[in-house]
């Protein structure tokens, strides 16, 4: 069988809309589902960049009953979705509207389908299986990094804050994905450097995952492709709405390509790294990525020289992604961020299963242990 034959699934939300100031049609899409909302938020940088206002605007015009339930936290944990969960059954609205990053999508998600089958984020880590379908959610993305708005799972963090886990359930996949550009351009260059990578180091990885197929190959790499282009430039130029128009692309891109093809090895390592240390999940990713690839390389030996190629005109996906992180100043030294090596035991341990499974290459606790001493 050739490469054209492979098997490639998609699924996602019943519909995505995607355009820029597509934010419009929110009121129209919302009213399919009744005139009571939850309109579910982060903290203040959604009121610094005017979407709160618009969005309200948007809602009201169409004589739409709000309940707003803000403040979503970075990293949020089991007891902020336990919290909200409590609050949305006793608003019982037609439809929930998740709007802001990943983290805030990712809660949306979870609360939405915990209403409507009970129980607590720890019971689904334990095994527990979702059976009704989640109160209708629409996810409206305000960065361009998670792709969270099209996927099956949310990432909570244990009460403890020990570690990251999803939950996951087609059933849990949103109703409808706005996805609009202009929502982005506020974004301060850390976070767009950050979330970028998250983008792009999906598409990448699911481009090279062990369960890569021709249909998410072809979404996976346009993906890469827009990232090589335009992620330095939206870096650089916060306000160049064609470059956030792109890394838009990117990460709606890379949420359909890891929902259906899965991640590898970089993803699993970011987790541990991330919630320990206290690094942005993208930033983790970026870390450890070039790393990865240097591991992998035999494997996907072609994909990697394209993907080089696709980034910087290197056929070298190595030296190509580290000349990416060194333009976005992003250090892959684990020291600079205060890991040392008696911290990796913990990073491997707690990076297992989940997105390591896709990884192209076999690895075990060895492997992975040796690639971060590297690293340090």
């Amino acid at each position: 069988m050739g490469i054209y034959g492979l098997k490639s699934t998609i699924i996602g939300p019943d519909k995505i809309v995607y355009g820029t100031n597509t934010i419009e049609e929110l009121g129209d899409l919302t009213k399919e589902f009744g005139k009571h909302i939850c309109l579910i938020y982060g903290g203040k940088s959604i009121f610094k960049s005017g979407n709160y206002d618009r969005i309200i605007s948007i809602l009201k015009k169409e004589n739409l009953e709000v309940s707003e339930l803000g403040g979503v936290p970075h990293d949020p944990d089991e007891l902020t979705v336990r919290n909200m969960v409590e609050k949305v059954k006793k608003i019982s609205p037609d439809v929930i509207v998740g709007v802001g990053g990943g983290s805030t999508i990712d809660v949306a998600k979870a609360v939405s389908i915990i209403v409507t089958n009970g129980g607590e984020v720890a019971d689904y880590w334990a095994g527990r299986k979702f059976t009704n379908p989640s109160i209708p959610y629409i996810a409206v993305p305000t960065t361009s990094g998670t792709g969270s708005e099209v996927t099956k799972n949310a990432v909570i963090t244990n009460k403890e804050k020990t570690f990251k886990k999803s939950i996951r359930s087609e059933l849990m996949i949103p109703n409808i994905a706005l996805v609009d550009p202009s929502l982005t351009l506020t974004m301060p260059p850390d976070v767009t450097a950050a979330t970028g990578m998250d983008a792009l180091i999906q598409n990448l990885e699911a481009y090279t995952s062990k369960n890569s197929g021709p249909i998410t190959d072809t979404l996976a790499r346009k993906g890469i492709e827009l990232a090589g282009k335009y992620l330095v430039r939206a870096y650089k130029n916060p306000d160049d709405l064609e470059a956030r128009e792109a890394m838009s692309l990117t990460s709606l891109y890379g949420g359909i390509t890891l929902l259906n093809a899965g991640l590898g090895l970089a993803h699993g390592l970011s987790h541990p790294i991330g919630i320990k240390f206290g690094i942005p999940h993208g930033k983790a990713c970026a870390i450890v990525m070039a790393k990865v690839i240097e591991y992998n390389y035999p494997a996907r030996k072609e994909k990697y020289n394209e993907v080089g190629q696709l980034l910087t005109g290197i056929p070298d996906a190595v030296k190509a992604f580290n000349k990416l992180t060194q333009e976005l100043n992003i250090s892959i030294k684990l020291s600079d961020y205060g890991i040392t090596k008696d911290d990796i035991p913990y990073i491997v341990e707690n990076s297992k299963g989940g997105s390591r499974n896709y990884n192209p290459i076999p690895h075990d606790d060895e492997n992975v242990a040796k690639m971060l001493e590297e690293l340090v």
